[in-house]
């Protein structure tokens, strides 16, 4: 076939998020089961479509070390079914995709082939070009966005070199969208940042980063009570994944938040509306503990005054020997006691994490019998829910006069 044929066939190959590839409107996906190598061969053949490819190159790439004992027949066979499939997909069964030349191979690169990776890769490369216009950049980091619809080629996890191109994309995916986040801020389309944000966290939701960009937006536009909450999710969120407290940089953009952000309302039945939680809540008040020291604190103002009584509960994960756990379940345990203390309080009721394995209970208005009993219940709960019998609940219960 001449190459003046083969550019009247346009081919298009998607390398994020879900693997296709199309050949003059037929398409196929990445297919499992016995042509898993084979299209695995494709997909690197086309990711190196610039280049003569070596067969000790492919081999070591395809094939884990000592995992075939023919690696060069194997090589060939593969190639012939690579080259069938392809027929078969576009139906030319005189088309050569996959050429060879001095024992090495390459993609046919004078077909017209658009493939997502390298335009993705151009549109990054545009934008983050500073001689170019804000409006010029902008628009070319959210072309490269509509381009980046998942990881880079996710279900080929075993290649070495997918999972180092993989990383390497989704650092540049995340790195575009702080910095097209700046210049957004930079023109007054702080609306525009909040979205994609939002839409970076869905692929990458534990990014601290895109968290902070996130926070700034909505501080940047007015929506504080967008900041607090999204703040709380980010709180919740990184102890229920890894049982670990956000980093110190994430907290000090809340802080900032807190003291910083002018409130203009003077509206007073705004600010209680703004103030008032949700009606239909029935279980504990869990916070982070920054917030659980400031109600301790004016608990302990109000009891000075009024001569009442408050609980301290601590809950602690250990080992049967009473020490802190350190077992592959601890986080599990640690979810699910949370989960019953909070369910199993008044509403009135503080609850935080003190750390990974710990929980601190606050119990406002409340003699010792009925801590004591809150605490044999909440023990009780979780023992039915957590059947394990690797971990222990200790507990302490103190008096706050």
């Amino acid at each position: 076939m001449n190459s003046a044929v083969n550019s009247q066939t346009k081919i298009k190959v998607n390398m994020f998020g879900k693997f296709s590839i199309s050949i003059n409107k037929h398409t196929a996906t990445n297919l499992k089961g016995k042509t898993k190598r084979v299209w695995l061969l494709i997909q690197y053949l086309i990711v190196n479509s610039h280049r003569y490819v070596s067969t000790d190159e492919i081999i070591e790439n395809i094939w884990p070390k000592g995992a075939c004992k023919d690696p060069l027949n194997a090589l060939k066979n593969l190639v012939y079914r690579a080259r069938e499939i392809l027929k078969k997909i576009s139906g030319n069964k005189h088309a050569e995709y996959i050429q060879y030349i001095n024992n090495s191979y390459r993609w046919n690169n004078s077909f017209n082939c658009i493939i997502d990776n390298e335009k993705f890769e151009k549109f990054i490369k545009r934008a983050n070009d500073t001689s170019k216009s804000e409006s010029v950049r902008i628009k070319a980091y959210k072309n490269a966005f509509q381009l980046y619809k998942g990881s880079f080629l996710p279900k080929s996890n075993y290649s070495t070199w997918v999972v180092m191109l993989r990383t390497e994309y989704e650092q540049m995916y995340i790195d575009a969208v702080l910095k097209v986040c700046e210049l957004l801020y930079s023109t007054y389309k702080n609306l525009e940042a909040i979205e994609i944000c939002k839409n970076a966290l869905k692929m990458f939701p534990l990014d601290e980063n895109i968290h902070k960009m996130l926070l700034y937006s909505y501080i940047y536009t007015g929506q504080r009570s967008e900041a607090i909450e999204h703040y709380n999710y980010v709180l919740d969120l990184f102890y229920k994944e890894f049982g670990i407290d956000i980093s110190e940089s994430l907290e000090s953009v809340y802080k900032k938040m807190t003291h910083n952000i002018q409130n203009i309302e003077v509206d007073l039945n705004t600010i209680k509306k703004d103030l008032k939680e949700v009606s239909n809540i029935s279980e504990a008040y869990f916070c982070d503990y920054e917030i659980f020291k400031a109600i301790y604190r004016v608990h302990s103002r109000l009891i000075e005054r009024t001569g009442n009584v408050m609980f301290i509960i601590l809950f602690t994960i250990c080992d049967l020997n009473g020490l802190i756990a350190n077992t592959d379940d601890v986080a599990l345990a640690a979810e699910k006691l949370k989960s019953t203390i909070i369910h199993n309080l008044r509403k009135s009721d503080v609850v935080t994490a003190y750390s990974a394995t710990q929980f601190i209970v606050m119990l406002p208005m409340i003699n010792y019998e009925n801590a004591e009993a809150v605490t044999k219940r909440v023990l009780k709960k979780f023992h039915y829910r957590y059947r394990h019998d690797d971990i222990k609940i200790q507990t302490r219960i103190s008096e706050l006069y």
